[in-house]
């Protein structure tokens, strides 16, 4: 399904039934990462964000910007017709979540966070990433999708992907190589690491119940999860065994596991 939300064109996937959770996926990412993840009496609402899937690609840099990505995100899903629902954020996707949830806390029933971060504090950590993030947007711009592709999937952060079935590896090949170098390049510089802003101290605000997932392997983000629980004792952490940084793909039955527990202290009434 397609809808416009500010003269931009939003695509959007529906399956299942029951309590909405919205989902959002990672950088150079779209809404099929989540093709093999079943929730019971759960209506998932895939949303691929501006700049990927088939969603707008704008050449304006305007449109990524968190503020702007936010209102769209929530014209869409009132749009929708969803007053209240959950959220479920990968990665990049998290981090948005993390800023919504914090914008409209009253319609946020559940914030679920898979392998993301609140953002740097650091000055100098910051201004490294914000130069390493205008870097590589100049690359991918320069390079092309395939450059793209071989540099992202030699990541460190992704090493534990190569065990990954071969079908599975050439589908996360296959969405990366779907992203417009301008798009990957906008998002970069409208909503990546560097000029993000750190969410720290607004973490321990959070009302709604929240859960953070991440990976075995994944030990940077095992250090963000218990940074989160820190901040606020009411965030629940889950480590999903077998996996790394993208837990839903790497061990997905583990994943479903571990949120459809969680959503089901809604389904309950708790």
């Amino acid at each position: 399904m397609f809808f416009t939300i500010e003269n931009l064109r939003y695509a959007v996937t529906v399956k299942g039934s029951g309590r909405p959770i919205i989902c959002l996926h990672g950088f150079a990412e779209n809404s099929t990462t989540w093709d093999h993840i079943r929730l019971d009496n759960c209506q998932m609402v895939l949303v691929d964000l501006i700049g990927h899937g088939l969603s707008d690609k704008p050449h304006s840099l305007e449109p990524y910007l968190l503020p702007a990505l936010l209102e769209q995100l929530h014209a869409l899903i009132r749009h929708l017709g969803f007053d209240q629902y959950s959220l479920l954020g990968y990665s990049m996707g998290g981090r948005i979540a993390l800023a919504y949830a914090l914008t409209y806390p009253r319609e946020v029933l559940r914030l679920i966070l898979e392998s993301s971060s609140y953002g740097l504090g650091d000055v100098q950590r910051k201004i490294q990433r914000c130069q390493q993030d205008v870097w590589l947007a100049k690359s991918i711009q320069e390079n092309g999708i395939e450059w793209f592709n071989d540099y992202w999937s030699g990541l460190e952060l992704f090493a534990s992907q190569k065990n990954l079935p071969r079908d599975i590896c050439e589908k996360i090949k296959e969405r990366r190589l779907q992203n417009d170098p301008h798009a990957l390049a906008n998002t970069l510089l409208a909503t990546g690491q560097g000029i993000y802003p750190c969410l720290r101290n607004e973490v321990s605000k959070l009302t709604m119940p929240v859960l953070y997932i991440n990976g075995e392997y994944d030990e940077k983000y095992q250090k963000v999860g218990q940074g989160f629980a820190k901040l606020n004792p009411g965030i629940k952490r889950e480590i999903i065994v077998g996996a790394g940084h993208n837990t839903h793909i790497e061990n997905p039955q583990a994943f479903c596991d571990a949120v459809q527990s969680d959503l089901n202290l809604i389904i309950g009434g708790i």
